[in-house]
């Protein structure tokens, strides 16, 4: 363990490095359809590339952040991140969509480091309680963060168009880099092979043959699905389907990080207090109590803008609960625990980019398919923890 610990606000601001680079723009999705010249379906492509770059982003962080440290992997995976943004910026205003995919997708590799690195340095610096503690506590910068940045893109989008968007993202990148600078270096030592590749390999197959980091992870990602999944879809029934501007969207995405907000306040309390599958199991049910109601009022026609934000408060207060423990019980399964924590983050994302690219893949106007996805997941990491209760 270090004797010195990491900044938290630092650690704020890196968690959700990523999230904030996938949401902040989705406000602006319906312009950027119309300046591009493409179809919804088209554009919320933008969103699959960005988590399948942000899944096999995780990867390389691992080996990079034993061989050189904790600090120049974040160093490098901004650096990406401002250059995806730089060329996204680009080909939008030159009607490239092309390019602007690989832009989203470059943005991915690089606000990846974030998550990842996060994970690695509060399992470097502090033992597995007090880890579960810290991670309740930086995990509200990841409850805080989605809604903010879509508030923050609603109104960038409305009074300065999609392109501040991504202005916004650079500032915030350049933050980042800047507040990295005063973290300790956590790494234990340096391993000066470790980007060997077949080392590599070798290491990450071993990772996976690791059953309680796998439905841990797997877990994780049904929750993230879930998040990503309301981002994707939900701007397209709030601004087209309920008829809000975007800048209404975006503030009224201010109401889902609440029960994030609480539910990191929850687990904090709950860490010392019940064991962590059972504070899962309990986060599991609520949110499937959650998704009924939405589900119940969808079907019944019932689609506004009370119906499609009040119900998910509730849902991510029990999704929370189950990420902080999921995320917590893997690390706590881990020796390796920078290599450990990029297969998390990998499966992970992994999880959510097949969600993403599902939904799409039916592209189906039906409102009732946002809380049917829901109540799938809630029903799925609920059969990953009871399996992951019989290897405990």
């Amino acid at each position: 363990m270090t004797s010195r610990k990491p900044s938290l606000l630092t650690l704020f601001l890196l968690m959700p490095f990523a999230s904030i680079s996938a949401v902040l723009f989705t406000p602006a999705l319906p312009e950027i359809a119309k300046v591009l010249g493409v179809s919804d379906g088209q554009v919320q492509a933008t969103m699959t590339l960005f988590l399948l770059g942000y899944a096999f982003g995780n990867l390389p962080y691992g080996p990079i952040a034993k061989r050189f440290g904790r600090k120049p992997a974040i160093y490098l995976g901004v650096i990406i991140a401002i250059l995806g943004s730089l060329l996204t910026l680009w080909a939008g205003r030159n009607h490239f969509f092309g390019l602007f995919l690989a832009g989203r997708f470059l943005s991915a590799l690089g606000s990846s480091v974030g998550m990842k690195i996060s994970f690695t340095i509060i399992a470097d610096a502090f033992e597995q309680t007090e880890a579960t503690k810290k991670l309740s506590l930086t995990t509200l910068a990841f409850a805080m963060a989605p809604g903010i940045a879509v508030g923050t893109g609603g109104v960038l989008a409305t009074h300065y168009g999609w392109e501040s968007c991504f202005y916004a993202l650079i500032v915030y990148s350049c933050i980042v880099f800047t507040l990295s600078l005063f973290l300790p270096e956590t790494a234990p030592y340096l391993e000066k092979d470790a980007l060997d590749l077949k080392n590599i390999k070798e290491t990450y197959k071993h990772k996976l043959k690791n059953k309680k980091i796998i439905y841990s992870s797997l877990i994780m990602g049904c929750v993230t699905s879930i998040m990503y999944l309301f981002s994707t879809l939900a701007p397209f029934l709030g601004i087209n389907r309920i008829g809000l501007n975007p800048e209404e969207y975006g503030f009224l995405n201010f109401i889902p990080p609440l029960g994030l907000i609480a539910g990191s306040f929850a687990s904090h309390w709950l860490a010392a207090r019940r064991e962590k599958l059972a504070v899962i199991q309990l986060g599991g049910k609520i949110a499937i109590l959650a998704s009924i109601v939405m589900i119940v009022f969808f079907a019944m026609g019932k689609i506004n803008l009370w119906t499609l934000f009040l119900p998910i408060p509730f849902l991510y207060f029990g999704t929370s609960l189950i990420f902080n423990n999921a995320s917590s019980f893997a690390m706590g399964h881990m020796q390796d625990k920078s290599n450990g924590s990029a297969i998390m983050s990998f499966i992970n994302m992994t999880l959510a980019t097949v969600a993403i690219l599902i939904a799409q893949s039916i592209n189906s106007p039906i409102p009732l398919l946002l809380p049917l996805f829901f109540l799938f997941f809630a029903f799925l990491l609920l059969f990953l923890q009871r399996r992951l209760k019989t290897l405990h």
